[in-house]
């Protein structure tokens, strides 16, 4: 099949993942491609705004935004939509597709400052915007390092396959192996939730700096550690017991929160600073605005076990919050394992 029935059976949503993957690496390396299936006039018009656009200069960028102008790129939609507990409508997110077909690393600079880098073959969609509760990429094949930037109002979450990873703000690596399900997250600084999506697997792990997770498709997660913190090799792709070496930075209550090992006390605690407690103590991600409980503070007392697991701590989690909003105008929503703190309208 020549390269303009290709295209011409992309347009016609009649393209698999590979032969689309395909059509991208065409587009980038020459975009005139396009001069035979989009009229003058169009081009024209496409010109006009990217010229006004403030991210103009990436080939790869402007030919997808082009295919989102005249909705060709809507044949993606079963191919890139993204999985939440309430949709999210692909189309606003189609201009934020990446794929790296070059044989050398591509960074991506995301909206809320985030480093990503694309190795060769990385194909991700990128839903990171002002308006969002939280922040989303979905890694549809390859390797990707993040370098997320610090905003504990906003979760971080990577989707590759089955696996969700969440973090507040830290770097890690996510390698995903889309033809045989497996996947690699391998962690260097802060912290990461890692779970399935699928209700049926309950596992959740947390990542510490120096641990690494390797997951087979149906098997379980493999935690192990990995020596130090440097990058993974190009041709790296399964975990290796080697001892850690990396450390953390402790998180330091403020002096509002007392606890034992059976309970846990506020004293007239600021919503800002029990959230932050709930990230980093109980590793529950929550999404709120800074500003709107800037003023507001409760008080009270929670038993807890000696021993925390990961339930008593989302249980625990999820005791304060309903307290939150039961004395403060808030409301409480919650998306796969981010909870997500609103005002009251």
């Amino acid at each position: 099949m020549n390269r303009k029935s290709l295209l011409n059976k992309f347009l016609a949503n009649e393209c698999s993942a590979e032969e689309a993957k395909l059509v991208f690496t065409w587009l980038n390396d020459d975009p005139t491609l396009l001069d035979d299936l989009i009229s003058e006039d169009d081009w024209v018009s496409y010109i006009n705004q990217e010229n006004k656009s403030k991210r103009g200069g990436d080939s790869l960028l402007r030919i997808i935004t082009v295919f989102v102008l005249f909705g060709f790129l809507f044949v993606l939609s079963n191919l890139l939509s993204p999985s939440t507990d309430k949709p999210i409508q692909t189309a606003s997110f189609i201009h934020e597709i990446y794929y790296n077909p070059s044989a050398q690393p591509k960074e991506i600079i995301a909206a809320d400052n985030s480093i990503l880098t694309l190795e060769p073959g990385a194909l991700i969609q990128l839903g990171i915007k002002p308006d969002l509760d939280f922040r989303r990429v979905k890694l549809f094949s390859g390797r990707v390092n993040f370098k997320v930037a610090k905003d504990p109002s906003k979760p971080f979450i990577v989707e590759s396959g089955t696996l969700m990873t969440t973090a507040l703000g830290t770097e890690f690596i996510v390698d995903y192996n889309a033809a045989v399900e497996h996947v690699l997250i391998r962690l260097f600084e802060g912290k990461v939730r890692v779970e399935s999506i699928k209700p049926s697997v309950v596992e959740t792990n947390i990542l510490k700096p120096g641990q690494q997770i390797y997951f087979g498709g149906a098997n379980k997660m493999l935690v192990s550690n990995f020596r130090g913190t440097p990058k993974m090799s190009a041709r790296e792709s399964l975990p290796a017991q080697l001892m850690l070496s990396a450390t953390e930075k402790p998180y330091r209550n403020p002096a509002t929160i007392h606890q034992s090992a059976n309970w846990l006390q506020l004293e007239e605690t600021a919503v800002s600073d029990i959230i932050q407690y709930i990230n980093h103590e109980l590793d529950v991600p929550i999404s709120y605005d800074s500003l709107i409980v800037k003023n507001y503070r409760i008080k009270g007392r929670f038993s807890k076990n000696p021993t925390m697991d990961l339930k008593d701590k989302t249980d625990l989690a999820a005791s304060i919050l309903q307290l939150i909003v039961e004395v403060n105008p808030f409301i409480l929503e919650k998306q796969h394992n981010t909870y997500i703190l609103k005002p009251k309208k």
